[in-house]
Parts: C-alpha cells; sequence; structure tokens
C-alpha cells in the first residue's frame, strides 16, 4: 500500500553550520564582512572565541561579549568562547564547516595547511576560505591595536556597536 503524498513526511536537510575561530582581538570589519558573507553560505555562522597564548591583551569572554552584541539581531549568528582545538570545537557545535577570510597569499599558504590538518582532526571538516574585500585587504586585528596604542581612533575598523565601546587604547577592548 502506497502511501499518499499528504503522509509522507519529508526529512529536513542538516543544518549548514560553518565555524569561524580566533582570537578577534579586536573584531574588525574585515570580521565582520566574513561572518556576512558567510551568511549567504551557510545557514548558521558560529564565532568561536578563543585565548591565542601569544595574544593576551583582552579576555575572550569580554571580547565574546562585545562580538554577540555585534549581532545581537542575528538569530543566525551564535558566539561563544573556545579553549580547545577549532576541529574539537567545530564538532562540538556541529559545525561541517570551517570559514576563514585571506587577505593575502601568506595568509592563504597558512590557512591551506590548516585547512589539511583540521580535514584530519575533524574526520573530514572543510574549510571555505572567502578572500577579503579589496578596501579590507590591509585591515587586520594587530593593525588597530597598533594604531590604538598610539591613541588614535580606530572606530572606522570596527563594526558596530563595539566601535563606541573601544576606540581608543584607553578605552577597554584594545590594550
Amino acid at each position: 500500500m502506497q502511501k499518499s503524498p499528504e503522509t509522507i513526511q519529508q526529512a529536513e536537510p542538516p543544518k549548514r553550520i560553518a565555524l569561524m575561530a580566533g582570537s578577534f582581538d579586536p573584531f574588525t570589519i574585515g570580521h565582520a564582512s566574513i561572518v556576512e558573507r558567510g551568511l549567504a553560505l551557510f545557514d548558521e555562522v558560529v564565532v568561536a572565541v578563543g585565548q591565542h597564548p601569544d595574544k593576551p591583551h583582552t579576555d575572550a569572554g569580554e571580547r565574546a561579549d562585545a562580538i554577540a552584541a555585534i549581532y545581537s539581531d542575528q538569530p543566525r549568528v551564535r558566539v561563544i568562547v573556545s579553549r580547545q582545538l577549532t576541529a574539537d570545537t567545530a564538532r562540538e557545535v556541529g559545525a561541517r564547516f570551517l570559514l576563514r577570510g585571506v587577505r593575502s597569499v601568506r595568509d592563504f599558504e597558512y590557512e591551506r595547511d590548516m585547512a589539511d590538518v583540521n580535514r584530519e582532526l575533524g574526520e573530514g571538516l572543510e574549510t571555505v576560505l572567502l578572500t577579503a574585500l579589496p578596501h579590507l585587504s590591509a585591515v587586520s586585528s594587530s593593525v588597530v591595536r597598533d594604531i590604538a596604542s598610539y591613541g588614535k581612533d580606530v572606530s572606522q575598523y570596527l563594526p558596530q556597536p563595539s566601535s563606541a565601546q573601544s576606540t581608543s587604547a584607553t578605552d577597554n577592548g584594545i590594550r
């Protein structure tokens, strides 16, 4: 006996979740561009804020809170703090993809090597690389920190609302 079309239930395809991991110290308009463009490709983007041992400028929890405030009206972006390997975090949040931005050939070579490692550690975890938009190719967290260390306004490099919170070296968020 065949079921009528009304009684056949279609299973929903699995959500396409991408993990974007980094120290984001601070989270820049370049990072925001990758998240926004990633939303066109994935159902959800999880931003995992880590504490890099060589970059102890601000607390990962504070950075995660600032990023979450930027996306407070975007239900498809989730922000977490991670203190483990990226592949393990991806598995934990159900991500099958890593979302990364590249500004240069040097970035690409590094990301290609990391993609190979994460694919092995993450049992098939794939890395999607998005190239920086031309006007953002020089924007990096380290450049923003350097400018801020001279007391200069860096709000043009930070997405709202974080720019209102951290616009100079003396404000919390950039040290």
